[in-house]
């Protein structure tokens, strides 16, 4: 049957809509969703001329300078008139070249080779082939499995779904997957999942990585990849011991440390990369989103000398890898932070909305913990303060919905609503957000019987 091309001539998207979204039932497109239009600075406007203000970078957190920057636009436009591809084998080109340089200076000290993909899926694609890849130049092609945590999140790429812990409806839809993914508990205290509580845990999520690795036999593992601040239960930062307990394992049975940086990295937690709060130096690391600020795509795969100098020829290929105008873009995201000390800021004003929201949450019933680093917060919710039962999707989902109402963008997780505002974002910003959120949240607690 022939398509009726000219069914939909709305603005707004619908099931007649061409486009086909990611992860978006069609149950919610009939209800309505928001057909975005435009942004500049930290708001976002859509098709019926409503405004909101973007607490969470576009949603996926990677606008760190806001929309509609100038200096990057020029830079990608300049670019495209240089040279506007190169393949990624065989040749080089300046604009990745000088990338490489810029990041090696920012980066862990051992971090000093870099390779470009479009997407941080594609980023753990290309860190878990670096890994297999050592380990295969050294004789140990045996060394196959990967230890991820369960509540992680890698993207959606093959090796990484497969280390997915997180969402795993997106993992099961598409099992099976390829073999070798182990999973062990996440460094999650509000929530311990051995019932414990920090500090008298023994830093138990951290010893059941030896204790699997030594069920399943440490001579077939190639890497350990984790965020090192994660963003599975809301920008939730282990205590520093952890990754000291973690990364000892690692450097014990030989197996590389992959820290991924694809959501906590370039100036997310108020440092460049979210490492340098645990003085890590990892054998691989991963970033994008705010390596352009979403300009672009571009991501990222940071190579320490030590993998570097055994790994021969990285045997991979993607169109676009390395590509000069999504790395102009990143150039031009690293000046802007540079120039206006954008990531000094997003330390300063992170602490300023954990403080302001904390004032005006102290004493709400729903409200479990306040956490965060930098422009990363999180409010994990609660329906009982001392067992701190579940608190159930759909009431996170109603909060959510009334702050859209008022112009507030906002996401959540399970029991979780996480912030993640531009780095440009102003005190004035911060201040009307908190409040309008504050009566959200009341609003859903005398709902639900929790407040009166």
């Amino acid at each position: 049957m022939k398509t009726d091309r000219t069914k939909n001539t709305s603005k707004k998207h619908t099931l007649d809509s061409k486009l086909v979204l990611h992860k978006t039932s069609k149950g919610e497109i009939e209800k309505g969703i928001i057909t975005l239009k435009s942004g500049n600075g930290m708001y976002i406007e859509d098709v019926d001329g409503n405004k909101y203000l973007d607490m969470e970078s576009g949603i996926t957190r990677p606008v760190c300078l806001g929309y509609a920057n100038e200096y990057v636009a020029k830079a990608v436009y300049n670019q495209i008139m240089e040279l506007s591809y190169a393949t990624p084998c065989g040749r080089s080109n300046l604009p990745a070249m000088e990338l490489s340089e810029r990041l090696s200076k920012v980066a862990p000290k051992n971090i000093n080779h870099f390779t470009y993909e479009s997407s941080g899926s594609e980023a753990v694609e290309s860190a878990m082939k670096l890994a297999r890849l050592y380990h295969s130049a050294q004789g140990n092609k045996h060394r196959y499995k990967v230890i991820s945590r369960m509540g992680a999140y890698h993207g959606v790429g093959g090796m990484g779904l497969r280390a997915l812990g997180l969402m795993t409806p997106m993992r099961h839809s598409f099992e099976p997957l390829t073999p070798g993914a182990i999973f062990v508990n996440s460094p999650y205290c509000y929530r311990c999942p051995f019932g414990r509580r920090y500090p008298d845990c023994n830093l138990e999520c951290a010893k059941e990585v030896e204790t699997r690795l030594l069920f399943e036999d440490p001579d077939l593992f190639s890497a350990f990849i984790g965020e090192a601040i994660q963003q599975g239960f809301g920008s939730y930062a282990p205590p520093r011991e952890y990754w000291d307990e973690v990364r000892a394992i690692c450097k014990k049975y030989e197996i590389l440390h992959i820290d991924d940086e694809v959501i906590c990295g370039i100036g997310r937690t108020g440092k460049m990369f979210a490492a340098e709060h645990y003085d890590m130096e990892p054998d691989l690391m991963t970033m994008a989103k705010c390596i352009s600020s979403g300009y672009v795509p571009l991501a990222a795969v940071g190579i320490s000398d030590k993998v570097y100098d055994v790994v021969d020829n990285f045997m991979h290929l993607h169109t676009y890898g390395n590509h000069p105008v999504a790395c102009a873009a990143g150039i031009a995201t690293l000046d802007v932070l540079e120039k206006e000390n954008l990531i000094e800021k997003s330390n300063a004003m992170g602490k300023y909305l954990k403080e302001t929201l904390a004032d005006a949450l102290d004493k709400r019933p729903s409200v479990g913990e306040i956490r965060g680093t930098g422009l990363w917060v999180s409010i994990d919710f609660t329906t009982n303060q001392e067992t701190r039962a579940e608190f159930p999707m759909s009431n996170l989902n109603s909060i959510i919905t009334q702050a859209l109402k008022l112009g507030y963008m906002i996401k959540a997780m399970p029991n979780v609503i996480e912030l993640a505002p531009a780095y440009i974002i102003s005190k004035e910003n911060i201040d009307d957000f908190v409040k309008a959120f504050t009566q959200c949240i009341i609003d859903e607690e005398k709902r639900m019987g929790l407040a009166k």
